[in-house]
This record gives C-alpha cells, structure tokens and sequence, in this order.
C-alpha cells in the first residue's frame, strides 16, 4: 500500500492529485475520511492549506459552531511530535468537557474515532494529518501504514508547491512582502496587517498581490506553503481548520 501511493505520488501534477490519491489510501487502511492541514490560523483558516474529504455537515456544523477554537485533536497535533490515537485514555484525560461533548458529536458525523499524525519533515513545515472513522478498532497496522503515507503526503505537498511556480526554484521576496504574508499566516486580516505594520490598506492588498506574482502562483494560500516550505516566513503558524473553500474531495 505504502508503495502505491508513493508512486501516485510521483506521478502527480498537483497537489490536488496527491490529496486524491492521500484519501484513496486511507480509505483502503480503513479510514473513511482524512485531512491534510499545513499553515493558517483558527482566527483566518483560510491562511493556510487543507486538504479534506471530510463530511460537509460535519465542516458546517464545525465553523458553526466555532470548534477551531477547542479542537482538542488539533491543539494536541501542534503540541507533541509523536502521532496518536484519539481515543487514547491519555488523550481523553486532557480533555476538557466541552471538548468531550465535541468529540461525543463527532460520532454522529462518523468522525469521531481517529489517529493523528503531527508532521516534522525535513522541510520543516507546520503540518498534521488526520484520519477518521466511525469505528474505535483501528488495526495498529493501519495506523503504521498512515505514519508513513501521511510523511509522504507531505513532502510531495511541499515538493509541488515548490514546483508550482513552473521553474523548480522560488524566487526571494521582498522584506514587505514577507511580512505582510507572516502576518496573514498568523490570522490577520489585511486591514488588521496594514495597522500592525502602519500600512494603508491598498498597500497590504499590493504586497500581498505581489508576492503571489512573485512566487508564479494563483492564490494567496499557495504563496503561503511555498514561502513556509522555502523557509522565508519570519514565524511557524499554527493549522488552518476546515475552511470551506479550499476543499479539495
């Protein structure tokens, strides 16, 4: 399994096409539904990359409820570096009620049992996947299987944003640039970004723009990933959670 999914990998255009084949894999170890997250902030998901085949009523009810904001799977992910299962009495033991009460509706979705892997490649890029199922008997097997599938995941991710300016190099930006791009991958918003650097708000929207342009990409969350994975980012972010509109399955 491992081996077919890094050649799909590596037959890749996109990173499209490696959240495809990340979902197809997972679903043949037996987890329905996956997630990808790299960069963002739960103040703005939309700083930041996530690929998810997750339930849409599960998203919905998940923004709606602002549970970004107590996701007791994300905050662990950004605090340990060994993967874990969800249901883990250790786990389960650090959570407060209200996240108890989350992970209890979780199940209704079919989302509530799961593994979570915390990412630490050698891009050294903020990152996590997770893997959910409406069962709570994962075979140890499958979890070893997504350890190793969720590493590849990432370095092609990191790979195809490098490769996504069509020239196998990334340009340098600007000192404004990055620092109008580290303030939007911490959450702010461009006005929030102009008064924290005293910029009018034209001018946020302009290096924003050009630092896009710059790094030969279509939208401000690709020139996010390139610039973490080519390390020009003043500040390591913390994980974007279900925005959606940067669904991808």
């Amino acid at each position: 399994m491992i081996g077919d999914f890094y050649a799909l990998c590596e037959r890749a255009q996109s990173i499209e096409d490696v959240a495809k084949a990340l979902f197809e894999t997972a679903h043949r170890a037996g987890f329905p539904h996956a997630s990808y997250l790299c960069g963002g902030s739960p103040a703005n998901p939309d700083a930041g990359l996530l690929l998810t085949n997750y339930p849409s009523e599960w998203r919905q009810r998940y923004l709606q409820q602002r549970y970004h904001r107590i996701d007791p799977i994300i905050s662990r992910a950004q605090r340990t570096i060994d993967p874990f299962m969800w249901s883990d009495p250790l786990v389960r033991a650090a959570m407060t009620p209200k996240q108890l009460r989350m992970m209890e509706e979780a199940k209704t979705f079919r989302v509530g049992h799961g593994y979570a892997v915390p990412l630490h490649s050698s891009m050294q890029v903020g990152a996590a996947c997770f893997f959910a199922s409406e069962h709570n008997d994962i075979p140890p097997v499958s979890c070893k299987t997504m350890q190793r599938v969720s590493v590849i995941a990432h370095e092609h991710v990191c790979r195809m944003a490098r490769l996504s300016n069509g020239r196998g190099e990334t340009p340098q930006l600007s000192a404004r640039e990055r620092a109008c791009l580290s303030l939007h991958a911490q959450g702010l918003g461009d006005a929030e970004i102009g008064r924290t650097l005293r910029l009018r708000l034209a001018t946020v929207r302009r290096h924003l723009d050009q630092a896009r342009l710059r790094l030969g990409v279509a939208t401000r969350q690709e020139a996010l990933v390139l610039a973490l994975v080519s390390r020009q980012l003043d500040h390591r972010p913390p994980f974007a959670v279900f925005p959606i509109g940067n669904i991808a399955g």
